[in-house]
């Protein structure tokens, strides 16, 4: 077994309740994590929800303290990224049902790197299709390395339903219904 499935295991490990709902943090980028890089200009734009999307942020919000961390919210507002989700998704039910769900997802300020806007010192889950290398180097630095799950929806298309299944199979959190 590799080291870095048995960290995973070990992180996981931790999170196994008896009845208690985890506060954990759940770190979320957006490009390639989030929205589909559709590869040409749509009448939405070049960028597409991925697959499960709403379901997903709805699993998210209802177990994990959700925090942006994407270039788009560095500067520590969402008044950037809510026209880009906005407009990838497309107006109606869908993007109130997902507006709603997002309104309290935190947005740090950070500067160089990702890794800049999370607290190392505790246990949390990142999912990033292409962090940078300052970041992985300070999760190495901090041991936290296992904290992040790699998603690429342009790559998986079900990427998110994956992460979900990962998570709870860990024990994790139970899925939003």
């Amino acid at each position: 077994m590799g080291t870095k499935v048995a960290d995973k295991r070990k992180l996981a490990q931790k999170y196994v309740f008896s009845g208690e709902e985890s506060t954990m943090r759940l770190y979320l980028d957006v490009d390639g994590t989030l929205l589909r890089r559709s590869g040409h200009a749509r009448l939405r734009g070049d960028l597409a929800p991925a697959n499960n999307l709403l379901r997903f942020l709805e699993w998210a919000a209802a177990g994990f303290d959700c925090v942006w961390v994407t270039s788009r919210t560095r500067h520590g507002a969402a008044d950037t990224l809510l026209p880009v989700l906005r407009q990838a998704v497309g107006p109606g039910d869908e993007w109130d049902q997902i507006s709603r769900v997002i309104a309290n997802f935190a947005t740090p300020t950070w500067s160089e790197f990702k890794a800049e806007a999370m607290d190392l010192n505790e246990d949390f889950i990142w999912i990033d299709d292409a962090p940078e290398p300052e970041s992985l180097e300070a999760l190495d630095q901090a041991g936290r390395r296992a904290c992040w799950l790699s998603v690429a929806v342009d790559q998986r298309p079900d990427d998110l339903r994956r992460v979900m299944e990962l998570m709870e199979g860990r024990g994790m959190r139970l899925a939003a219904e």
